[in-house]
């Protein structure tokens, strides 16, 4: 038997999850507009505390947290010269497409925010993965 590795996910199919969550009400508000969706993508534990309305380090609305049964840990980064950081802080996870060269998109949560970041890293960086069945 062979195993194939399961692929990462593209940044449209990150997008696809987004737009998904947003139109079904997973905004942490119940609306279907807007991007407030980290709340319901995050793990309700391992977040470092945040009083903002709707972020994921507050404990608010607790029928949104994790909602989307998605279980983001706040697993930080790696840096490129091996040491980590910002574990408790952000979850962020890498996607199989290109920013440039040397960069590629990801996605990412913090604890003091309510919705999903976008934006393209150096791949020296490590990031958590999530992968996609095929």
């Amino acid at each position: 038997m062979s195993h194939r590795l399961a692929p990462l996910p593209s940044d449209a199919e990150w997008k696809q999850l987004e737009e998904y969550l947003i139109a079904n009400g997973y905004n942490y508000d119940g609306t279907t507009t807007g991007n407030k969706i980290a709340k319901s993508m995050a793990a309700d534990s391992g977040w470092e505390s945040s009083p903002g309305e709707g972020v994921v380090g507050n404990t608010d609305y607790p029928e949104y947290r994790n909602k989307s049964g998605f279980t983001a840990l706040p697993g930080g980064s790696r840096y490129g010269n091996g040491t980590f950081d910002f574990i408790g802080i952000y979850g962020k996870w890498w996607s199989s497409t290109r920013y440039d060269t040397n960069h590629a998109w990801h996605r990412g949560l913090g604890y003091y925010n309510s919705n999903v970041g976008r934006d393209g890293y150096l791949k020296a960086y490590g990031f958590s993965v999530r992968c996609v069945r095929d």
